[in-house]
């Protein structure tokens, strides 16, 4: 649809049998057609559902199972998530405002 923004969140009411309707736009936007599956991932407290691709399913299988091998939990992933961008942004800015300070002195 040219010209309009696409919607990004909507609201999900889950049937008494735990169906839930995924609205007319997100299907035809995901080509998903009766009986196309969706994967529903847990991230941390959140649940995000995304069209099903086997190669994504054997990615978050593999690194499921890396983490709990490493004992490494999603918390510390996000922890850790932080850190590193912490430590980017601190790089990366720190090295314009010496630029920026060399140039007015």
């Amino acid at each position: 649809m040219p010209g309009k923004a696409a919607v990004a969140v909507s609201l999900l009411s889950v049937a008494q049998n735990g169906q839930v309707t995924v609205p007319h736009s997100f299907r035809k936007e995901h080509a998903l057609s009766k009986g196309g599956k969706l994967m529903a991932v847990r991230m941390g407290d959140a649940l995000v559902m995304v069209p099903h691709d086997s190669v994504l399913e054997s990615i978050c299988l593999r690194l499921e199972q890396a983490m709990l091998g490493a004992g490494v939990t999603v918390d510390d992933l996000k922890a850790q998530a932080l850190v590193e961008r912490s430590r980017i942004v601190q790089k990366r800015y720190q090295a314009r405002s010496v630029e920026r300070n060399k140039r007015h002195n």
